[in-house]
């Protein structure tokens, strides 16, 4: 078990939720149920720090988790979720004048993200990732990818841009990382930097126990975002929120900035953080009798990803469910880790014919209802964080 901050090496550590029993990986594709049934499990032990506002889980082993598996994060199937890369592309093209340029993202998936930012700005694109496939990229695209980990035998990788998305929660060493990314700014002269990753004072207010998995072994707020980057050498130029304030975006720069610390806002985490436990606990027995009250009626999850995977490992009503419903071509046909329930495509609902579908993720609503509708479907529709 880690026994000091991982952000900034601080003793002062508080547990605050425990879950036992869960499956190590969440969207690990698997291709039979057994398989699926019988996958390895650990712990979650969540812990805040009081000198920096950092929340991790100290019971992660991050060799347990293998990224070189077929392993499927992308997003890029949902019209919702592309508008909200679409701006984002946006804002960097313009903030950065790109043309001409070099951005290497590092965690790029399979650098959809790079892709469309290269194609939109006029830069080329180098990525790494040890989940890439490069037949997901078009190949005449301005971009080649690495299917390796970052580390520091490849910090001469470098930008004129350095992007680095949904990457940082997966990470233990949270300032060991932050150096790496530092050595790899420093092999271009002004070179910036973006960082995305989920918002975790969110999750800890709404006791969103969906948000908490084994491979997010790490959880930012803003507090501990900006200190871990400060004490690491970067000068923040913006930090604000976006994707209905899911994620936290982060610009920054080679720069000192020994500004502390903001007190109140470590304060204020640490607070929530207390209080997750028994908020986890009461949305965990919500949904409980939520799905025993079905009597028999039909249910489907939708959205076959992380938050599917944590949401049925708390709940423990695998057999409520018929399937895991995802837009994603790659993992229908597949299997969830843990519970082994089915993923399915959305037309294959017009046989279930569902009474009640839960949204793993409010943001889809709207598009998740329109293809409902599509579908002549009118089931009972319920999101996980929307208001009870």
């Amino acid at each position: 078990m880690v026994g000091s901050c991982p952000a900034c090496g601080s003793e002062s550590l508080s547990g605050f939720f425990r879950l036992d029993d869960v499956p190590l990986s969440s969207l690990i594709l698997v291709d039979t149920q057994e398989t699926a049934r019988t996958w390895p499990r650990g712990a979650i032990d969540m812990a805040s720090c009081s000198a920096c506002g950092f929340v991790f889980n100290r019971a992660f082993r991050p060799e347990a988790v293998d990224y070189t598996m077929p392993y499927e994060e992308s997003q890029a199937f949902s019209p919702r979720f592309r508008e909200f890369e679409a701006e984002l592309v946006e804002h960097l093209a313009a903030t950065y004048d790109l043309e001409g340029k070099v951005v290497f993202e590092v965690g790029c998936g399979k650098a959809s993200f790079l892709q469309t930012l290269c194609v939109r700005s006029g830069a080329e694109g180098v990525g790494i990732d040890p989940a890439f496939v490069p037949d997901r990229i078009d190949h005449n695209a301005p971009i080649r990818g690495i299917r390796e980990y970052f580390g520091e035998h490849n910090t001469h990788l470098t930008g004129d841009l350095i992007v680095c998305r949904h990457t940082l929660e997966h990470i233990q060493p949270v300032e060991a990382f932050v150096r790496l990314l530092h050595e790899s700014a420093k092999q271009t002269d002004g070179a910036a930097m973006f960082i995305e990753v989920p918002e975790s004072e969110r999750i800890l207010a709404e006791g969103a126990f969906w948000d908490v998995y084994y491979e997010h072994c790490s959880y930012f707020t803003g507090p501990s975002l900006e200190g871990v980057f400060r004490a690491g050498g970067f000068e923040i130029s913006s930090l604000r929120l976006g994707f209905d304030d899911q994620y936290l975006l982060l610009d920054c720069r080679l720069g000192h900035d020994d500004r502390p610390v903001n007190p109140a806002g470590v304060e204020r985490v640490v607070s929530l953080a207390d209080d997750f436990g028994r908020k986890a606990t009461a949305e965990i027995a919500r949904w409980r009798t939520i799905v025993d009250d079905l009597d028999g009626a039909t249910a489907v999850l939708w959205g076959a990803g992380s938050k599917a995977v944590a949401f049925l490992s708390a709940i423990q009503r695998d057999d409520a469910f018929l399937a895991a419903v995802d837009i994603n071509p790659f993992k229908q046909s597949m299997f969830l880790p843990g519970s082994a329930l089915p993923v399915i495509a959305p037309d294959d609902l017009i046989e279930i014919r569902p009474d009640l579908v839960i949204v793993m993720n409010p943001a889809y609503v709207a598009e998740i209802s329109t293809d409902l509708d599509r579908l002549g479907l009118t089931p009972r529709v319920e999101a996980l964080g929307a208001p009870a």
